[in-house]
């Protein structure tokens, strides 16, 4: 019943570990990890990725360029 979250985490034993994978892998959306280890960068940091898509200008990303600055 949780928001949206990127990640749990848990030190403890196997088998709670166990069901908390498995109460995770049954919520709707994207997957979450459940991160039994050590706290790495990657785990406290969010990653976008923006394409802008150039095929209305013909592929060419300078007339892209062009129109946005006009």
């Amino acid at each position: 019943t949780l928001p949206a979250i990127g990640g749990a985490v848990w030190w403890g034993d196997p088998e709670t570990a166990r069901a908390l994978v498995q109460a995770l892998s049954r919520r709707e959306g994207a997957i979450v990890p459940l991160i039994t280890g050590a706290l790495t960068v990657n785990d406290c940091t969010h990653e976008r990725h923006v394409c802008i898509d150039t095929t209305a200008s013909g592929g060419n990303a300078q007339l892209l360029a062009e129109a946005a600055a006009a």
